[in-house]
C-alpha cells in the first residue's frame, strides 16, 4: 500500500468533520427566513466568484485523476474533487434562496474592493499563479495555457503540474474565502467561509508535503 504523506493522513478526517459542518449549515440556511441579500455584495459575490473558483479545481482534479498513477496524488484529487463540487451546490442554492441571479452584476472580486481602496485584492500569491484581483481575474486560478499544459502533460510531470497548479490556487482561494469571513453580513457565509479557510489550509499543507516527494 503506498504510504500517504503524513500531513494526508488526518486530511481525510478533517474533509470529513467539514463537510458535516457544511451540511448543518446549509440545513440551518434552508430553514430559516431568509434576510434581504444585496446583489452586489460580499455574501453574493462569493458566492458567485468561489463557484467559479472551485469549479476549476474540480477541473484540475479530474484531470489528474484520470492520468496520474500516482495513488496519493488521486487520493488527494478525489478529496477535491467530490467536496469542492458539494461546496458548489450550496453556493449555487444560496443565490436562489436569495432571490438573486447566478450571474455576475458586476465584475468577478469587485465585492473585495472594499479591502483595497477600489483598487482590486491581488495578493502574493495571486502574483506566483499569474492571476490576481487586480485584473478582474480571480486569485489563484489558472491560466488557459497553464491549464492547457495539464491536459497535455503526463507521468511524473503532470503529477508536479498540478500539485504546483493546486497549491496556488488553493492559495487564492484561502485569500478569498479569509475576505469572506471579514466582509460577508450573513452568519451562513461567513462560517462557510471560515470552514474553506480551514479545509483549503490543511489540503495546503499536504500538497507542499507530497510536491517535495514528487
Amino acid at each position: 500500500m503506498p504510504r500517504l504523506p503524513a500531513g494526508y493522513l488526518w486530511l481525510g478526517s478533517v474533509a470529513v468533520v467539514i463537510l458535516t459542518a457544511l451540511i448543518f449549515f446549509g440545513i440551518g440556511w434552508s430553514s430559516a427566513t431568509p434576510r434581504p441579500v444585496s446583489d452586489t455584495g460580499a455574501d453574493a459575490g462569493f458566492a458567485r466568484d468561489m463557484q467559479e473558483h472551485h469549479a476549476q479545481a474540480v477541473e484540475m482534479a479530474l484531470l489528474i485523476r484520470d492520468k496520474s498513477s500516482n495513488e496519493e496524488i488521486r487520493a488527494i484529487a478525489y478529496d477535491v474533487a467530490t467536496s469542492q463540487q458539494h461546496q458548489k451546490g450550496q453556493m449555487y442554492a444560496w443565490l436562489q434562496d436569495w432571490g438573486l441571479s447566478q450571474a455576475r452584476p458586476i465584475p468577478p472580486m469587485a465585492w473585495m474592493e472594499s479591502e483595497s481602496g477600489g483598487h482590486g485584492s491581488a495578493s502574493p500569491h495571486a502574483a506566483q499563479s499569474g492571476s490576481g484581483g487586480a485584473d478582474g481575474a480571480m486569485e489563484g486560478m489558472a491560466t488557459p495555457e497553464q491549464m492547457q499544459a495539464l491536459r497535455r502533460s503526463s507521468g511524473a510531470e503532470a503529477d508536479r503540474l498540478f500539485t504546483d497548479l493546486m497549491i496556488r490556487h488553493h492559495q487564492g482561494g484561502v485569500a478569498m474565502a479569509s475576505a469572506g469571513v471579514r466582509l460577508a453580513e450573513t452568519s451562513t457565509v461567513r462560517d462557510f467561509a471560515a470552514l474553506v479557510v480551514d479545509a483549503q489550509t490543511a489540503e495546503i499543507t499536504a500538497l507542499q508535503e507530497l510536491r517535495r516527494s514528487l
